[in-house]
């Protein structure tokens, strides 16, 4: 009778210890696993920033028919995302002398109209023409020709150093074949060309004149682009090393994994008082 008793808390150790220590030993695994998922993440960042370059055209008599050039991006910065145009800035300075070689007083005036196209390289929409007008002498009477080309006097007129500032409105694009066209190691162009007419109202059919136009002109590209940044994950530290003799313990670091890792010590302990408390009576044999 007192061997089948036992047997059967033998049956129950056996049962417990075949339950608790898979557990336990799972909770701990898991535990490691989630640490581990943690440390392999890696970190994507994408940022953005902005490059320009300025193009510049020096001050020079017109007519111009010349091209302003910028550098294109360079891909090895990153992705561009869009190409962005400011400008073209226009400075115009001109200035003026008139006079009447007629022989009797005669009523004169005079403008200057003048138009600036720059045209936009790699399919971007080009600026408006900066167009505009310049009176160079209002109406009035010159009187007779003195005799002396000198451009003084009652029959000359001067026209004062007039300048104008103008801006064209900016231009921006994404579009792909733009990006491609301004994306390499050379430069791309902005023709720049200048026309400017001369109207005479009055004044007869003898006028001296000298007349000089100058412009300079300005253009910024911006090129907008993405980093991405990779931050490789950091290697997994070594455990400890415990001493053999020593019982194995967890760091109680306070984070997610802590209460996994006690529910599986406390699994081992109640496997191991289980184990005590159904230990094997020395079987009594009977005589």
């Amino acid at each position: 009778m007192r061997i089948t008793v036992f047997s059967r808390a033998m049956a129950r150790v056996s049962i417990l210890s075949a339950i608790c220590i898979p557990i336990s030993i799972a909770v701990l695994c898991l535990t490691g696993g989630i640490s581990a998922g943690l440390v392999d993440a890696a970190v994507d960042a994408a940022v953005e920033h902005s490059v320009c370059f300025d193009g510049a055209l020096a001050r020079t008599r017109t007519e111009v028919d010349i091209d302003i050039v910028v550098p294109q991006f360079d891909g090895s910065l990153g992705t561009l995302l869009d190409v962005s145009v400011t400008g073209p800035d226009v400075h115009l300075d001109t200035d003026a002398v008139f006079e009447s070689t007629a022989g009797s007083a005669v009523v004169f005036a005079e403008k200057m109209d003048y138009q600036l196209t720059i045209t936009s390289p790699g399919g971007l929409a080009s600026a408006a023409p900066i167009v505009g007008t310049i009176q160079r002498v209002p109406s009035q009477t010159l009187a007779a020709f003195d005799g002396t080309l000198d451009f003084l006097g009652g029959s000359a007129v001067t026209q004062a150093l007039t300048t104008r500032d103008e801006s064209a409105s900016g231009v921006t694009a994404a579009d792909a074949p733009v990006l491609t066209a301004f994306t390499g190691a050379g430069t791309v162009p902005f023709h720049v060309s200048t026309s400017i007419s001369e109207t005479f109202m009055g004044g007869g059919g003898n006028v001296q004149a000298q007349i000089n136009t100058f412009v300079s002109a300005g253009v910024q590209v911006c090129y907008r682009y993405e980093v991405v940044t990779v931050t490789p994950p950091e290697p997994p530290t070594e455990p400890p090393v415990v001493p053999p003799a020593a019982p194995p313990t967890l760091p109680a670091t306070g984070s997610t994994s802590a209460p996994l890792a006690a529910f599986g010590v406390a699994s081992i302990a109640l496997g191991a008082w289980l184990a005590w408390r159904w230990r094997p009576a020395r079987p009594i044999l009977d005589a």
